[in-house]
């Protein structure tokens, strides 16, 4: 009884995040771009400020960019189930739910993106073997710099 209620709960938040995320991806305006804003200057790209504060060689360049090709070529095939699992598990909002298929769903989901993460934890380190070691430290400084700023936003959000 209580994996039921537990199980029922789980569903009707996932599939509220998911209604709630729908809505507000339909809900946007367009907006036409004003002229200002074309002739201002577009702001640095983050990857050009990454390469520029790890003072990259035109080398190091190279094999990051083939690391990255070859990452997104394996998560690509992850990403497309993943996209098609979800989608599947939304559709059950609309229909009777069966609690071992979504429960299989779930598991099926979070087992894709344990292997995205592996992807990303494995791209990572071979990045961090072509760094030196005062490049790996500015690396850090780096990540560290960026998990506040997400920490921040994720503050923020629990406030509204």
């Amino acid at each position: 009884m209580n994996k039921y209620l537990l199980t029922t709960i789980l569903s009707a938040v996932i599939l509220s995040q998911t209604a709630y995320a729908v809505q507000n991806t339909q809900t946007q305006e367009f907006k036409p771009v004003q002229r200002a804003e074309i002739s201002n200057p577009a702001p640095e790209k983050p990857k050009n400020e990454f390469s520029r504060r790890l003072n990259l060689t035109e080398e190091q360049k190279q094999k990051a960019k083939q690391l990255r090709v070859n990452s997104q070529e394996k998560m690509k095939p992850l990403l497309i189930e993943l996209k098609a699992k979800q989608e599947q598990l939304n559709s059950y909002g609309d229909t009777d739910i069966n609690d071992k298929e979504v429960q299989i769903l779930n598991n099926e989901i979070k087992k894709i993106r344990k292997d995205l993460r592996i992807i990303i934890i494995q791209n990572e380190r071979d990045f961090m073997e072509i760094l030196t070691p005062e490049q790996r430290m500015e690396f850090n400084k780096i990540r560290n710099e960026r998990k506040q700023i997400f920490r921040q936003k994720q503050i923020q959000k629990r406030k509204f």
